[in-house]
């Protein structure tokens, strides 16, 4: 575990309970006891200097104390800090089963700074709508988790299901607005008509959103969608990847290439 990341927006709160899996690396793995301390992080990002307390009725708990300035609140305080990136979002379409979860974990991996879940036409999943809260809770905590195990400072958000009619307003309440973000669609077809992905990220963007379909990719009527909100569609030449190697790798590529745009041979 690289940092300990703590639930919810701690903000002004004086206690907190740690969660199992938390409880056990710093009691059981960190032999950690009451009285000692360590450096937290909640879910928006704001830092502690965490103290566990004697055990109470609530199981395990940690008073607060709020940190200010740019200390980094690993567990681990020699990892390396990372440069600083786009925000990226990742506009996933719906998977069957399982795969979602293990999209949200590695993309929590690799910086993302939004995750949206969207249904298009070829979705084969589908999601109740009493059970919206308990799924986006339950992703919430894989969030958390990833963020611990990977030490990323990208506090990933990822948000309950949008249809994809309102799929623009979401990401416009996200700060992922059409005019200051760049958006791109990476679609299983090859197009006639196509840009390199350095020509689409050539703008130095402060914000880029990727669309990723679903197994059944993406339908004439949601590209039509998705270009209406201003996506520009690429098609990576090779065999189709499958929906959970897809977002890694259409996530994996955009980092690499933003990140080593002071060297770009064009």
């Amino acid at each position: 575990m690289k940092q300990v990341v703590l639930p919810g927006n701690l903000s002004g709160s004086e206690r907190c309970a740690l969660d199992p899996k938390t409880r056990h690396y710093l009691i059981d793995v960190r032999r950690m006891r009451a009285g000692d301390t360590f450096e937290a992080i909640d879910e928006i990002g704001g830092r502690f200097l965490c103290t566990l307390l004697p055990d109470s009725a609530c199981g395990v708990e940690v008073s607060l104390s709020r940190i200010s300035g740019n200390s980094r609140a690993f567990v681990e305080p020699d990892a390396p800090a990372s440069r600083s990136l786009p925000r990226i979002a990742l506009i996933q379409a719906l998977p069957k089963g399982q795969k979602f979860d293990l999209i949200v974990r590695q993309a929590t991996e690799l910086g993302v700074a939004l995750i949206v879940p969207v249904i298009t036409q070829h979705c084969i999943g589908t999601e109740p709508g009493d059970r919206s809260a308990s799924k986006l809770e339950r992703r919430q905590r894989i969030v958390r988790e990833a963020l611990q195990q990977s030490g990323s400072t990208v506090m990933t958000e990822i948000i309950s299901i949008v249809e994809l009619a309102n799929l623009e307003n979401a990401l416009e309440r996200q700060g992922f607005a059409r005019d200051a973000s760049v958006r791109i669609l990476f679609h299983e077809a090859e197009q006639n008509e196509r840009a390199s992905l350095h020509e689409l990220l050539s703008g130095n963007p402060n914000a880029i959103a990727v669309a990723i379909g679903p197994e059944g990719g993406f339908s004439a009527n949601d590209s039509f969608t998705f270009s209406n909100m201003g996506f520009k569609v690429y098609h990576a030449e090779g065999p189709v990847l499958r929906v959970e190697t897809a977002s890694v790798f259409a996530i994996s590529a955009i980092r690499t290439i933003v990140s080593e745009r002071d060297v770009w041979k064009m």
